[in-house]
């Protein structure tokens, strides 16, 4: 519970801070959904954490895809090799909320617990995210993930954080 509320927290402050970076150009989206904000790519850091042993990725990918005017998609990247290889994984139905901070709009994810299966070499992979967080920054084209993962038979899960920009066209 303690490390999902610092992840929670350390989103928020990396978010905020990033925010201060926008441009006063913004389009007029007045009419975009809150899915069609934050649906893009962001191009990123990623630290992954196995019984407290981090590994860092540089310029990993994570997709949100707009589903309704309200609910996203999120896809993982896909990362590593061999039998330590993980899959890309696509978790649907996220529902955002959208939060002014300091002025700030902020749209957020919160989701305590998703399983879902996928196939990997004819076999079905379980898995499970749990304290899912996205908080996106629209103004200042950032995307901040966090989440615990519980994938296959793997008997420990792996702590993700993420903070990354828009990948410009």
């Amino acid at each position: 519970m303690k490390i999902k509320n610092f992840l929670a927290i350390m989103m928020a402050a990396v978010t905020l801070s990033m925010s201060a970076v926008s441009c006063d150009d913004d389009d007029d989206d007045d009419n975009e959904t809150l899915a069609e904000e934050v649906a893009d790519s962001y191009l990123g850091d990623m630290t992954l954490t196995v019984m407290g042993s981090a590994s860092e990725y540089d310029s990993v990918t994570f997709v949100l895809t707009a589903e309704t005017d309200n609910t996203i998609s999120l896809t993982t990247p896909a990362i590593g090799e061999g039998s330590m290889a993980l899959p890309a994984l696509t978790v649907n139905g996220l529902e955002l909320t959208k939060n002014t901070v300091a002025g700030v709009d902020i749209i957020t994810v919160s989701v305590d617990e998703i399983t879902g299966s996928i196939e990997v070499n004819g076999e079905t992979k379980n898995y499970t995210f749990s304290g899912l967080n996205i908080a996106v920054s629209p103004a200042a084209e950032t995307a901040s993930i966090a989440y615990s993962l519980q994938y296959g038979k793997m008997p420990m899960a792996m702590v993700v954080a993420f903070t990354g920009s828009e990948v410009e066209d």
